[in-house]
């Protein structure tokens, strides 16, 4: 019995799901597609996980602005849902702008879409390496950050924008340096 939709697990996506991607020319998203478009949504994106990573610090920012109790929490959960919404709104509009190509597999693409995949693999990981050294500057030079803490300044949103860095920096690099996709 053949399958009919394979699952890649290790890259996370269908075959059934890429081939769609790959194909698509669905004209509700062809605005993504140009080159100025995509670059303009990596721009918002990062915008995004910076907002993210400034959640750690929302107690000094709470301080500083002198808000009572009430309004501190309730800012604080908006600002939460709304910035994860953005940030994971801003992840699947990209994966639909490069066409899937960053996550998928080698069966499914053709050779020149492999050489721009993995050119941008090797630009991501460049690109990680800069946003290790920024973070160890910010462990050094930054207020003090300690991981799933209900008091004081929490590093535990850093890390999620972190990871949202990590599985969507190939993406990243592809949409802002391909012409056409």
């Amino acid at each position: 019995m053949a399958r009919k939709n394979k699952i890649y697990w290790s890259l996370g996506v269908t075959e059934k799901g890429t081939k769609a991607l790959l194909t698509d020319e669905n004209s509700k998203f062809k605005w993504l597609r140009s080159q100025r478009n995509r670059r303009v949504l990596v721009v918002l994106y990062i915008l995004a996980l910076i907002l993210i990573s400034l959640l750690s610090y929302y107690q000094n920012i709470t301080v500083a602005l002198n808000l009572s109790l009430d309004t501190e929490n309730m800012l604080f959960n908006v600002s939460v849902i709304l910035i994860s919404l953005l940030t994971v709104t801003g992840y699947s509009f990209l994966r639909i702008a490069v066409r899937g190509i960053a996550d998928a597999p080698d069966e499914l693409l053709d050779e020149r879409q492999i050489h721009v995949r993995n050119s941008s693999y090797r630009y991501a990981y460049l690109s990680l390496s800069y946003l290790a050294v920024a973070l160890m500057l910010l462990v050094v030079v930054g207020p003090d950050l300690q991981l799933f803490q209900d008091e004081g300044d929490n590093a535990s949103f850093l890390l999620i924008a972190v990871l949202f860095w990590l599985s969507s920096a190939p993406s990243m690099i592809l949409a802002w340096r391909e012409r056409d996709i």
